[in-house]
C-alpha cells in the first residue's frame, strides 16, 4: 500500500506536470521540465509512472475524469435545448483563454492535442476516452439533417472541438498586434456565442452524399 509521502509525491508530479503539458505540449515538455517544476528526481516519476508517456497518460485520465461531471454529461445535456448545451460546451472549451486552474490546464491539454495527436494520446482516446467523444457527438448530432451518418458525426464532433482550441492555443496572439484584444471573461462569452451561433447554423445545413 502506498504511504502518505508517496502519495503526496505522486499527486505534486500529477499537478506540475499537468502545467508543463499544458504549457508546452506533449512534445515540448521535457522531463527536465517537469523534474523542475514538481521538485523531485526522475527516478520518482520513473517510480510512479514509468516514464513521460505514463505520467501524460495518468494526467489525461485525470483530466478526463475532473471533465466529464462538469463538461460532458451526457444525460443531463440531453434536459436541456441543444443551443444552451452547445454554448455551454463551447465556453468551458474556451475557459482556459483566462483561467488559470487545473481544470483550464486540462483542457488546454486537449487543445494541444487536436493540432497535433501524440501516440500517448491515440492510445488514450482509444482506450479511456470514449465517453467523452461519445457526448460530444450525440451533442452534435442533435444539430445534424436527418439521415447523417455516424461518420458524419463523428467528424462534427472533431470539428466542433477545433473550433474552439485554435482560440486557446493562440490567446497571446490575440492580446498581440495586430488585434490588441483585450483576453478576459467578456471576450470568452463573445467568442461562445460566436462559435455556437456558426456551428449551429453550419451543423444543421444538409449534407450531401459521402
Amino acid at each position: 500500500m502506498p504511504t502518505k509521502p508517496s502519495i503526496a509525491t505522486r499527486e505534486r508530479i500529477v499537478k506540475a506536470a499537468s502545467r508543463v503539458f499544458a504549457q508546452n505540449g506533449y512534445e515540448g515538455a521535457s522531463i527536465r521540465k517537469i523534474v523542475a517544476a514538481a521538485d523531485v528526481n526522475q527516478a520518482a516519476i520513473n517510480y510512479h509512472f514509468g516514464g513521460k508517456e505514463g505520467l501524460y497518460r495518468a494526467i489525461l485520465q485525470t483530466a478526463l475524469t475532473a471533465l466529464m461531471p462538469d463538461q460532458l454529461d451526457r444525460q443531463e445535456l440531453g434536459t436541456i435545448s441543444r443551443e444552451d448545451a452547445l454554448r455551454r460546451f463551447v465556453r468551458q472549451q474556451l475557459r482556459p483563454m483566462t483561467a488559470r486552474d487545473e481544470l483550464s490546464h486540462y483542457i488546454r491539454i486537449f487543445s494541444w492535442e487536436t493540432l497535433r495527436p501524440s501516440p500517448a494520446f491515440r492510445g488514450f482516446m482509444a482506450q479511456d476516452a470514449a465517453p467523452v467523444l461519445a457526448a460530444a457527438i450525440d451533442l452534435v448530432r442533435r444539430f445534424l439533417p436527418l439521415g447523417a451518418t455516424d461518420k458524419q458525426a463523428a467528424l462534427g464532433a472533431f470539428w466542433l472541438f477545433g473550433q474552439c482550441s485554435i482560440f486557446v492555443r493562440n490567446s497571446e496572439q490575440l492580446a498581440n498586434p495586430p488585434l490588441r484584444l483585450k483576453v478576459d471573461d467578456r471576450l470568452v462569452e463573445e467568442l461562445s456565442q460566436m462559435i455556437s451561433t456558426w456551428a449551429a447554423a453550419g451543423l444543421a445545413r444538409p449534407i450531401g452524399p459521402e
